[in-house]
């Protein structure tokens, strides 16, 4: 009796590539520096990555829904309510109901949520000449197109976020 293998074939990387020279390890490996980078320049307006760059799109854009903010950044309306609910604690943000459609909840910056969002793209200015201090401008161009390629092959094209949202003055 002849044992059929009915386990579909595995792919082996190539042996002469290392677990440590994959693409998605070495990513991974620079993710986690860099990360750690930009928790160290955040960690004095106690807030993440995350919650920085809603406060910088809502000083962009003007005031937007967290459903607005869940689909530009393709982060579950859950995280976003979090991150949402962690500035307005430290008063970067505040709530507001649209004038048009009452069911809808906007979240715009405060005073102090501009003055933050300030200092943490200052922050964040200095982490990105540090993180990048190895690369020519050319190579650091390259890498962020290379990068913005890689995402748009696994997520799809970004959507860019707008605000269409007027609140009253």
């Amino acid at each position: 009796m002849t044992a059929i293998n009915a386990r579909p074939e595995v792919l082996v990387p190539d042996t002469a590539t290392a677990w440590d020279d994959e693409f998605t390890h070495v990513l991974w490996r620079a993710q986690n520096a860099v990360h750690r980078q930009v928790q160290d320049a955040l960690e004095s307006l106690g807030v993440t990555a995350t919650q920085l760059g809603l406060a910088v799109h809502l000083d962009d854009l003007g005031p937007l829904s967290a459903a607005d903010l869940s689909r530009g950044f393709r982060i579950a309306p859950q995280s976003i309510g979090t991150a949402l609910g962690r500035l307005e604690e430290l008063g970067w943000v505040e709530r507001r109901k649209m004038p048009a459609n009452k069911r809808v909840v906007l979240y715009e910056l405060t005073e102090l949520g501009v003055e933050r969002t300030t200092r943490g793209r200052q922050a964040m200015g200095g982490t990105n000449a540090g993180v990048t201090e190895v690369l020519t401008p050319a190579e650091t161009q390259t890498l962020i197109g290379l990068l913005r390629r890689v995402t748009a092959g696994i997520e799809g094209p970004d959507v860019p976020l707008t605000s269409t949202r007027t609140l009253p003055g």
